[in-house]
């Protein structure tokens, strides 16, 4: 039987429209539409809505069905569908089973937000561990969440909690778009993190998405853009000595890209002015897994100085950033390792091009990454460049993939 065509049927003779039904249940019209089209099921609780309008014209035009027997149908579908799933006769399709939305809370306290908060924290390991690509789906439905909770009552110091948690959980989710090769998508996820942390206390934070953010446009081909974004950060006192070293190191790096030599090297000496200074000890625990991670600032500094042309201080400080970051940072340590690959190139030490490329080969089979794959890419047309042809290819061919 097709019953959302019998809804529709009821509907009409009793003179109602989508929107009046929409009106009263509290159901989209598009979706009713849907399920009167036969493209969503008319679930028992569907069937009531109606009822609850259209009274006994429901049941008139469904032969057999009354107001009371509606959970018959449910039990009998319910028992229908168990039976199928347990021989592998197949269950409903995954898309219809997670169409109900879920509402958030009218009234926020701070469990909702450490709710938001797990989930970033999550997000940010398996994000760091270079599989950003799985956490999308996580991400996309905790942010969803959070996002429809800025409308509820909360009170100011809640506010800020979930502006920080969810500024960073759009913040992880925008990086790993980008990471999977959507950066105009994800310059508009960032731009969102950017505007929800501005609302939090935590100007680090702030200043770290407007950091994610110019490298996407730096990996566009607008690395001057990407240096214009860092001085709306670089501007702001209340950012950390870390962090404010850690935006002088990325925006060095994009003068690079765009030529500006000079102005690049000035990054660096001003990022190493920032390590000097004091930093503060409460850092939050995105902080201490990013910025304040051993070896972290020594591996922005050495990417930086290799483009910049600062062979032998660049090995210096990627060796160093080699030796000290912790296990989970995958992408960030393969970069490094590709960096020192291209600079043996460059010293002419082909054997230990070599055993660096492989050992990047061997770690980046694991990783699905945009800036990776850019970055054997690159070490490819050094190889190239350097005469290794066989490395060359080697490395065009994983690039590739």
């Amino acid at each position: 039987m097709n019953w959302g065509q019998a809804l529709r049927d009821a509907r009409l003779r009793q003179g109602y429209s989508l929107d009046d039904i929409s009106a009263r249940t509290g159901i989209s019209k598009g979706h009713l539409s849907r399920i009167e089209r036969g493209q969503r099921p008319a679930t028992p609780d569907i069937i009531r809505r109606y009822e609850e309008v259209l009274g006994d014209a429901v049941a008139a035009t469904v032969p057999g069905l009354d107001t009371g027997n509606v959970d018959d149908v449910k039990r009998r579908e319910l028992l229908a569908s168990i039976a199928a799933a347990a021989v592998g006769a197949g269950a409903p399709p995954l898309e219809r089973i997670l169409d109900a939305q879920l509402t958030p809370p009218r009234q926020v306290g701070l469990g909702d937000v450490e709710a938001v908060e797990q989930a970033a924290r999550l997000c940010m390991r398996v994000d760091l561990s270079g599989n950003g690509s799985a956490i999308a789906a996580i991400a996309r439905g905790a942010l969803e969440w959070a996002n429809g909770m800025f409308d509820a009552r909360m009170s100011n110091a809640v506010r800020e909690r979930l502006a920080a948690a969810t500024g960073l959980l759009a913040d992880r989710l925008g990086w790993a778009t980008f990471d999977a090769s959507h950066a105009p998508r994800a310059v508009e996820l960032l731009t969102y993190a950017l505007d929800v942390a501005s609302r939090s206390p935590d100007r680090d934070l702030w200043a770290h998405v407007l950091l994610d953010l110019s490298s996407v446009l730096a990996h566009m081909g607008r690395p001057a853009d990407g240096v214009e974004a860092l001085r709306l950060a670089l501007g702001d006192e209340r950012v950390s000595s870390a962090e404010v070293a850690n935006l002088h190191a990325v925006a060095a790096r994009h003068s690079a890209t765009a030529g500006d030599i000079r102005g690049g090297l000035r990054h660096v000496e001003r990022a190493l002015e920032a390590l000097g200074r004091d930093q503060p000890a409460d850092a939050p625990d995105w902080a201490q897994q990013i910025t304040y991670a051993p070896g972290h600032h020594d591996a922005a500094l050495g990417l930086a100085l290799a483009a910049l042309g600062q062979d032998e201080r660049a090995r210096a400080h990627l060796t160093s950033a080699l030796d000290r970051l912790p296990p989970g940072r995958t992408r960030t340590s393969l970069r490094c390792l590709i960096r020192l690959a291209a600079l043996d190139l460059r010293a002419g030490d082909r054997d230990g091009a070599r055993r660096r490329a492989e050992q990047a080969l061997q770690r980046a089979a694991a990783v699905r990454s945009a800036r990776i794959t850019a970055d054997l890419a690159m070490l490819a047309r050094e190889a190239a460049e350097h005469g290794a042809r066989d490395l060359a290819d080697e490395l065009t061919g994983a690039a590739s993939r």
